[in-house]
């Protein structure tokens, strides 16, 4: 009798373990399902104002706001601020406290301080093509979330005053965290890689987003900063 009860324990043990991993299995393919829907309509808004914080370990913080159009390629301006950090001073120093980039689609450019332009010929800004990647756009983060297979829904919670349901999982080294507003809306996202952190608020979707391109004799690449070119 003993072992009877013994086995029929570890079956409905066994039944249980089935059921809950069926239940996770379609809590993820329902997660899929609402991100790829929002991706449509971030894809479709084409654009928004943007207000982003980065922080890598204790070294650097710093506050970006602009607005970036995402609807051929990437371009828009975001003014960025050093907030705190290690290396605050110098980068202050470098690159100007605040200074200004400037997203094209062939790549980025971050205008430097007159102190960096009299060790580079006169030149003030750096170009950087963009990492492929990299996330520059919400519509790339919900991409990459979707594909996730530990994708899930953590719950509802208040993200600036606007409720939103928060999406987690995990795509490659990156931890990404988003939240969706009532119109599925991408409101927040977060990503984790090693020790940096950053956080990008969106809204105003549709709201106008420019650049211009510096001129070609006041412009470094980056690989000839960094001796990598």
């Amino acid at each position: 009798m003993l072992r009877y009860a013994r086995v029929v324990t570890l079956a409905a043990v066994g039944i249980l373990l089935t059921a809950c991993a069926g239940t996770q299995e379609h809590g993820a393919d329902e997660a899929r399902e609402v991100l790829r829907a929002a991706r449509q309509k971030v894809v479709a808004a084409g654009s928004a104002r943007v207000d982003a914080t980065m922080a890598t370990g204790k070294r650097l913080t710093s506050r970006s706001t602009g607005a970036l159009d995402w609807s051929d390629g990437v371009e828009g301006t975001l003014t960025v601020r050093i907030t705190g950090g290690e290396l605050a001073a110098s980068t202050r120093a470098l690159g100007g406290d605040p200074s200004q980039t400037c997203f094209l689609p062939d790549a980025q450019y971050t205008r430097m301080s007159d102190r960096f332009a009299k060790l580079k010929d006169g030149r003030h800004w750096i170009r950087r093509p963009y990492d492929t990647r990299s996330d520059l756009t919400p519509a790339d983060t919900l991409k990459a979330l979707s594909g996730a297979e530990d994708v899930h829904k953590v719950g509802r919670e208040t993200v600036r005053g606007t409720r939103a349901t928060h999406y987690r999982g995990t795509s490659g080294s990156r931890h990404i965290d988003v939240w969706l507003d009532a119109r599925h809306l991408l409101v927040r996202r977060t990503q984790h890689v090693g020790d940096f952190t950053g956080t990008v608020h969106y809204r105003d979707y549709g709201a106008p987003a420019a650049a211009e391109r510096p001129a070609a004799r006041d412009t470094v690449d980056f690989g000839d900063v960094t001796g990598a070119g």
